[in-house]
């Protein structure tokens, strides 16, 4: 069930009639209440009324939540600060909070939609750290919130005190009677996966159980494909390829992209996303690869359009991910950022 949201002007932003009309409104209490974000969509030329449509709505760099503070609100107001991973060597990202409400009700009908379509009653096992071990990791909040919400009992968390414990987890997982869900970053769900490699240990979990994946291997000296690491599920835990679900999401957002089955990536109807060429910063031409380019409604509070790092290819039905872009590439689409920076 959605969580209500009352006294706002864009309290349905969960289910626009159109996207246009909501963004542009953010965009302009953005421009007016966020100073850095109005720096720097005044060095871009752009302001309200002077845009066409929603396409034009300035992106910041996520390196800017590293060197700008960006928010509509005093910093001194906020009830929560997530901070980014920093596994790219260049600091760590802020996201600031003054309200949770939009943050929280953006997270259910997208998770609803491709892990909950059945309505099955399943069990949650985390191979991530909790929300009070990672207090400034969006993600562990998250993970909070779909324990609470969704998991029938409440689910586990195996991330402790910076140590996973895939002993107790395949332990538990061999008890249960019921379909279950297991929640790990690709990076951690390896781990698993080599432990019950190694063992020689095949677990054949309950009909309808399935797989929440997300990230990759940032920072980490091996990798795997996704293909592969599905392979290894169905092989060690039993869940079909139809039945991993991968998640796609950053400190930066406050909305999740979801893939099933290795299709593309789709997010809810209040983001968007465009494939950006970074030697031109427009849309890339169809078939093209470039860099995702962001905009989420429920990022009320700081910025709503986001210029990733990310490559990724368009689809009619979403975009595909492919890694990190090259350094030069990311270079290419962030000189203006620099140029502002500077000035």
């Amino acid at each position: 069930m959605r969580p209500a949201i009352r006294k706002d002007p864009q309290k349905n932003f969960l289910d626009p009639a159109d996207f246009e009309t909501p963004a542009l409104q953010l965009f302009r209490r953005q421009f007016e209440r966020n100073e850095n974000y109005r720096r720097f969509c005044l060095a871009e030329g752009k302001k309200p009324g002077s845009l066409k449509n929603w396409k034009e709505i300035p992106a910041i760099p996520t390196d800017g939540f590293k060197n700008l503070v960006l928010t509509t609100f005093p910093v001194k107001k906020a009830v929560k600060l997530f901070r980014t991973s920093g596994t790219t060597g260049r600091g760590r990202g802020a996201h600031f909070f003054d309200t949770l409400k939009y943050y929280e009700a953006a997270i259910g009908p997208p998770f609803e939609k491709h892990l909950l379509f059945d309505n099955a009653r399943l069990r949650f096992f985390f191979l991530m750290a909790s929300p009070g071990e990672a207090a400034d990791s969006s993600l562990s909040h998250m993970m909070g919130v779909v324990n609470r919400r969704y998991s029938r009992p409440p689910g586990k968390f195996y991330a402790r005190r910076g140590r996973f414990f895939f002993k107790e987890m395949l332990a538990d997982l061999k008890k249960e009677k019921g379909p279950v869900l297991i929640l790990a970053t690709a990076f951690s769900l390896k781990g698993f996966l080599d432990f019950l490699n190694e063992k020689k240990i095949s677990v054949k979990l309950p009909p309808k159980s399935r797989l929440f994946e997300t990230g990759g291997f940032k920072g980490r000296a091996r990798e795997i494909s996704k293909k592969s690491l599905y392979v290894e599920c169905k092989k060690r835990l039993g869940i079909p390829e139809n039945f991993c679900v991968s998640e796609y999401g950053m400190t930066e957002l406050s909305s999740q992209f979801y893939s099933a089955g290795g299709r593309p990536f789709e997010g809810p109807p209040w983001t968007r996303t465009l494939v950006i060429d970074p030697a031109t910063g427009e849309e890339a031409k169809k078939g093209e690869k470039g860099l995702l380019r962001h905009w989420d409604l429920a990022n009320r509070g700081s910025v709503m359009a986001v210029q990733t790092e990310d490559l990724g290819l368009a689809h009619r039905e979403g975009f595909e991910l492919l890694g990190r872009a090259p350094e030069a590439e990311i270079r290419g689409c962030s000189t203006a950022y620099e140029e502002f920076l500077a000035s």
